[in-house]
């Protein structure tokens, strides 16, 4: 009985301090995070700095989402899970891509680089031949 009520106190004790040391998606110093794409891709590899509609949810969880917006809605682009395989690749799982349904089951190799806290350089690429270079920033909070 003693030893019951020990391993109740533990558990209690861990689950308390793993709640209290939560650390809330805008204030990761990591990949996970909400970021807005802000840089396309050039024929000649580089990016240019461009705002468009689209934001990606990284979440701890290995889960993702991209939202597009357009002028009159926004929508959920794609969605799946991602596997982090190195410091400077990962590997997405997409589950459902609203745009082409084709990519709906594929894996996609993303290498990446966190240049800041809030600038997060990307390439993808289907085949690993051909990459499409990104620039996204993380959305600060509100002021």
């Amino acid at each position: 009985m003693k030893n019951i009520l020990i391993l109740l106190f533990l558990t209690f004790s861990l689950l308390t301090n793993a709640q209290r040391e939560q650390t809330h998606i805008p204030a990761l110093k990591s990949i996970v995070g909400i970021w807005r794409q802000t840089g396309i891709a050039l024929t000649n590899g580089n990016t240019m700095d461009r705002l468009n509609g689209n934001y990606k949810v990284i979440n701890a969880d290995g889960s993702y989402y991209t939202f597009v917006t357009w002028p009159n809605e926004t929508v959920i682009g794609q969605y799946g899970t991602y596997k982090i395989k190195s410091d400077s690749i990962l590997v997405e799982h997409i589950i459902m891509h609203e745009m082409n349904s084709n990519l709906n089951g594929k894996d996609c190799t993303i290498k990446y680089k966190l240049i800041d806290e809030t600038t997060l350089m990307m390439a993808w690429s289907f085949d690993n031949e051909k990459w499409v270079n990104e620039k996204w920033t993380r959305l600060p909070l509100a002021r």
